[in-house]
């Protein structure tokens, strides 16, 4: 797993490093995880913020805020986190997903998109409980590899590669019962569309 460090301007600016690089605030995919979010609300009658998790720069918790959702975001990246439209920077705090520097239950809803992958073994068990510990409820996409679309190993962070089935039965063994895996393709069934993004 990579060091916090890892995550800098080459990683989000340059070419090679990762996938990011061709991210801006109006790119795929933050709207279609946008979209996925406000139908989970809806589905579960969730009410309060919501909270991004590896929120980057923040373009996801701007987009769910242009749609009037109270959206915060938590990046262990001080590049990220520095480089962030100024109109959503105060909404972003740098912290790892392991030590979250928020109130039990503070969010109504926790997500995270492309971050489970990002994270060792070990890792992903301390912070997945902490994650829900912050929050109601849960969602997290892993991108599983499956589809070549996906581009798992286009990111030299990308660690684990798990399928759909193991990430969800952490998620048992881990007594974490409000929380959705799905893979980037969000076949859920609050979800009358599929992206393949």
């Amino acid at each position: 797993m990579m060091h916090a460090d890892f995550y800098d301007r080459a990683y989000f600016d340059g070419t090679g490093k990762s996938n990011y690089c061709s991210y801006t605030g109006t790119s795929s995919p933050f709207e279609a995880h946008a979209d996925a979010v406000v139908a989970m609300l809806r589905e579960y009658s969730l009410d309060g913020p919501v909270l991004d998790i590896g929120c980057a720069k923040g373009f996801l918790v701007a987009e769910l805020r242009r749609r009037g959702v109270d959206a915060h975001g938590a990046d262990w990246s001080p590049y990220a986190i520095a480089e962030a439209p100024a109109e959503v920077r105060p909404y972003l705090h740098r912290a790892g997903a392991h030590d979250l520097p928020f109130a039990d239950g503070q969010f109504a809803l926790a997500v995270s998109f492309d971050v489970l992958e990002h994270m060792d073994l070990g890792y992903a068990q301390r912070a997945l409980p902490e994650i829900a510990r912050v929050s109601r409820w849960q969602l997290h996409q892993a991108n599983t590899g499956r589809l070549d679309i996906w581009r798992f190993d286009g990111d030299a962070s990308h660690c684990t590669r798990l399928p759909l089935e193991q990430w969800q039965a952490l998620a048992v063994a881990l007594d974490l019962p409000h929380t959705v895996v799905c893979e980037p393709d969000r076949r859920l069934p609050f979800l009358s569309e599929v992206h393949a993004t």
